[in-house]
């Protein structure tokens, strides 16, 4: 009997094995495998398929994220609006932010056709050779002549040409003066002495030449402090701490606080001022510095406000009120609190704008007109073409423009950039073409832009300013050395008299 029972547990195996191999061969043949693979030849198809099958859902991932840009291309391109990167050829952001490829200069001016360097009819320019020579030396000819082999007389020789070497003698060592506080004992018993000069305070201090350098390295060439004091060592010899070029940079601030307001007051006093403001970067906190200016001085104010408050703070209501300012159309500038009676908006943030509004929207021919109008004025300007009758030309034209229907139009209602700046435009009308009737008026704030392009290079160079204080004494040396630049004094020798004259 049990035998019976191992027999028929036998048989039933075996049927099982044979109906499990047929289903295993059915499936192979399903998948597409050979039927004579064993378990670890199976395994690794197995793997290879779940990697094939991962591929094409990455695939598929990618094909969808390209069909939802293909989808919002084809709805920008059913708007007519063209996406259109800012940059600082066509917007006011600074070249710094260009997006990768973007060239850092664009000029707006159109290209004349001419191939780059010297002009053919224009004079050219060389180095003139100086009179203040500090030495001589001669260079004489072979003793015989080499045409017929006689020997030279050299004392009938004459100067054939000249040519100059400048360079710099060393050592360039600094000048120490000891200082020396004498006594006398007096026969009562009491010891008298004397008293050192008041800006001798010190058992080591500097000098106004010291002082000056250190300003113009500083705050003109954008020397940081570490390398500044490296130079000293390297060059001259001296060991200077930072904390002594600090304390240098605070003396200045302070010893040119007459300067200071005497520019203030030029600007003031002029009949055309231009104004702007930048971003400044203190122990990581955004702050501003402004810059007000004119053909003869500039005034940079440092202020953590970017409000027209900061304008009244620099300068009072009558001082303003008979004065032109040239500026972008900052809402600062144009608030009633603020007495500028008169202004010039800058055509060249205009043509900026405009050149973006053209190529994001290229079915309107508006920004293009626009932008034509605009370069036209100037160049009538450029020839001399002043007066009230050519700017009533130029505004009634700007009027036709500005009513002129839009092409483009937003599905949602809201206002597109074209149709923003035309309002701008429209709201500040009455101040694109003051140019055209002041001789003194410029069209653009170039200037005052300029006036502060050196801070942004002092911050990339330095990273930030570290204090208040710091920024205060960038604003006051600053201003005296761009004024004495645009009155083509040397900012050097200016520091230097300032210095000495109120340290003698």
């Amino acid at each position: 009997m049990e035998r019976d029972f191992n027999t028929g547990l036998r048989k039933s195996l075996e049927t099982d094995r044979v109906k499990l191999t047929r289903r295993r061969k059915q499936l192979l043949r399903n998948m597409g495998l050979s039927e004579d693979l064993d378990s670890t030849e199976l395994a690794e198809k197995l793997h290879e398929q779940s990697l094939v099958v991962d591929v094409l859902n990455r695939s598929l991932v990618r094909k969808d994220a390209e069909i939802e840009k293909l989808k919002a291309r084809i709805a920008e391109l059913e708007s007519g609006v063209k996406h259109v990167v800012k940059t600082s050829a066509n917007s006011s952001i600074p070249p710094s932010k260009n997006p990768i490829g973007v060239p850092h200069t664009q000029s707006l001016r159109k290209p004349s056709g001419r191939k780059t360097g010297g002009q053919k009819g224009h004079q050219g320019s060389t180095r003139l050779q100086t009179e203040n020579v500090t030495g001589v030396e001669r260079w004489y000819p072979a003793a015989v002549c080499p045409q017929c082999g006689k020997l030279l007389d050299m004392d009938t020789a004459t100067v054939s040409a000249k040519r100059q070497v400048v360079d710099i003698p060393l050592p360039i060592a600094a000048e120490v003066f000891d200082h020396l506080q004498m006594q006398v004992k007096c026969t009562c018993g009491h010891c008298c002495k004397g008293q050192f000069p008041e800006n001798v305070n010190a058992p080591v201090s500097y000098g106004p030449n010291i002082m000056a350098m250190t300003s113009y390295l500083s705050t003109y060439q954008n020397v940081p402090f570490k390398r500044l004091t490296h130079l000293y060592e390297t060059i001259f010899g001296l060991h200077i701490s930072e904390g002594s070029v600090s304390n240098m940079l605070n003396a200045m601030r302070k010893l040119s606080k007459t300067p200071y307001e005497m520019i203030r007051q030029k600007v003031a006093g002029g009949k055309v001022a231009g104004a702007d403001e930048s971003g400044v970067n203190v122990s990581g906190k955004n702050n501003w510095l402004w810059a007000f200016q004119n053909e003869v001085a500039t005034y940079i104010a440092f202020d953590k406000s970017r409000g027209h408050e900061v304008v009244n703070k620099h300068f009072s209501q009558e001082e303003q009120s008979g004065t032109v300012w040239v500026t972008d159309r900052w809402p600062a500038y144009f608030m009633d609190e603020v007495g500028m009676d008169d202004h010039q908006i800058c055509i060249a943030h205009l043509l900026r704008n405009l050149t973006y509004t053209m190529q994001a929207f290229p079915d309107d021919a508006w920004s293009l007109d626009m932008l034509d109008l605009l370069r036209y004025s100037v160049h009538q300007r450029n020839k001399g073409i002043l007066g009230p009758e050519v700017r009533r030309k130029m505004e009634s034209k700007l009027d036709k423009l500005l009513a002129r229907p839009p092409i483009y139009t937003s599905e949602d209602g809201k206002d597109t950039a074209l149709d923003k700046l035309k309002k701008s435009i429209a709201k500040h009308k009455d101040h694109v073409f003051t140019f055209l009737t002041n001789p003194a008026v410029p069209p653009t704030n170039n200037d005052s832009e300029k006036a502060l392009r050196p801070a942004k290079t002092k911050v990339k160079v330095s990273g930030c300013f570290r204090s208040e204080i710091g920024v205060e004494n960038y604003a006051t040396v600053g201003s005296v050395i761009q004024t004495a630049i645009k009155n083509k004094q040397n900012p050097f020798e200016v520091l230097r008299v300032i210095a000495t004259a109120a340290l003698a």
